[in-house]
């Protein structure tokens, strides 16, 4: 009898620590299933993009099996408002795709986790400078580049022709293109030479080819209003007032760039990487060249896309490895080969296929002389300052030197927070 109340209680003692052991290995802190990493990502990419992102992520989790990565698309409108919101409530993911310009933001709440401590420094020196610099913020590295464009010029070959201009040549600098548009326009068939946009991300073009600072050295104060920041917007604000070959893109009600482009109303517009599939498809006879050269030489604003690491991840080792996968040399080069964008991994550059891309090579060749905006957490406060006084000079309602005075005092006082 007593061999056989030992026997059940051996039975129920194995059973008891079978039943442990499986509730031990199944809840493993909520980021383990079954023993395998779970990584959540919130990503914004488009059709095209989200369609390669995914075979991307199927790769990844076949070579890392110990590794599931669970995607959740947003509009890339609403993206910034629902991170900020979960960053209040405390269920941000683990990895999100955010634009450039939102990094400082979220690194200077504390909510970002410092890519340095995880050993970043072994792609560092893969990566395009350009494309690295939205990612530090006071010389730390807080996400990893994963895309990055910028403004080149793009020309309607068809109208070229009809102006009796070489349709494989279109202007190397401010004078010529002032010149080629005065030949374009004809208001009479509501044609212009050009089609601008006001606001400062579009204006840096012209104020870095003038070589205007956005910032002193010390970063502490805007200095755009000095001479060169005065003669690259007045430079703009002639292109319509004086020239009278920009045709009102940047006017209330007018048509803009893009879609002025397309109907030929406008010869020239400045674009990026992400219009070319719809020109194509549009059947446009179109060019790309490099932005007009001013006394600094030619140059151009940076946008793009950052994957960052939030300070919640229960696993940011190995979310870093999937950033690195995701900017690394193989994966750039078959991301941009497949849809026409720029690599942020230099070592990429080598295998683009610039015959089934052609514009790709004025696209990489631009970005060597981009200019990052200013690492300022609160970017989008200097766009709501700067735009309405830019608006104004092009109005005519204020003079260039006026309206570049009154956004950097505003700008000096409400965002860089200086007294005087």
């Amino acid at each position: 009898m007593k061999n056989l109340i030992f026997k059940i209680c051996n039975v129920q003692f194995a059973m008891s620590l079978f039943i442990l052991t499986a509730l031990l290995i199944s809840c493993g802190g909520g980021q383990k299933e079954e023993g395998l990493i779970t990584l959540t990502i919130w990503q914004t990419y488009n059709d095209q993009e989200n369609a390669l992102f995914q075979e991307l992520l199927t790769e990844y989790q076949v070579s890392h099996p110990d590794v599931t990565i669970k995607a959740t698309r947003l509009p890339f409108v609403g993206a910034e408002p629902k991170i900020l919101t979960a960053l209040a409530t405390r269920t941000t993911p683990d990895i999100a795709r955010v634009d450039g310009s939102f990094v400082p933001k979220l690194a200077t709440r504390n909510a970002l986790v410092n890519l340095d401590t995880l050993g970043f420094g072994e792609i560092r020196g893969e990566l395009l400078p350009v494309a690295l610099s939205s990612c530090l913020v006071e010389g730390i590295t807080y996400a990893m580049p994963e895309q990055v464009n910028g403004l080149c010029l793009f020309y309607n070959k068809t109208l070229f022709r009809q102006a009796g201009l070489d349709p494989e040549k279109p202007p190397r600098t401010w004078d010529e293109f002032i010149a080629f548009g005065k030949k374009l326009t004809d208001p009479q068939k509501g044609v212009f030479g050009f089609g601008m946009r006001n606001s400062l991300w579009w204006t840096f073009p012209f104020f870095n080819t003038f070589g205007a600072q956005f910032l002193s050295e010390d970063g502490t104060s805007c200095v755009l209003n000095g001479e060169k920041g005065v003669q690259a917007f007045q430079l703009k604000v002639d292109l319509y007032g004086k020239h009278k070959i920009e045709g009102g893109g940047w006017r209330a009600g007018g048509v803009r760039g893009d879609m002025g482009f397309q109907n030929g109303k406008y010869a020239m517009i400045f674009s990026g990487p992400w219009a070319v599939k719809s020109l194509l498809a549009a059947g446009i006879d179109f060019g790309v060249g490099l932005i007009p050269e001013g006394p600094a030489g030619t140059s151009t604003n940076v946008g793009g896309n950052d994957l960052i690491i939030f300070r919640s991840c229960q696993h940011p080792q190995e979310a870093l490895e999937f950033l690195k996968f995701m900017a690394s040399e193989a994966v750039q080069a078959r991301w941009c080969n497949e849809l026409g964008q720029i690599p942020v991994n230099i070592q990429a550059e080598k295998h683009l296929d610039f015959e089934q891309h052609p514009y790709l090579r004025i696209f990489v060749e631009q970005m060597k002389t981009a200019i990052p905006r200013p690492p300022i957490p609160d970017y989008d406060e200097l766009e709501n300052i700067i735009n309405p006084e830019m608006q104004a000079a092009l109005d005519g309602t204020k003079s260039v030197q006026k309206a570049l005075d009154d956004a950097v005092r505003r700008i000096n006082k409400e965002v860089l927070g200086r007294s005087d």
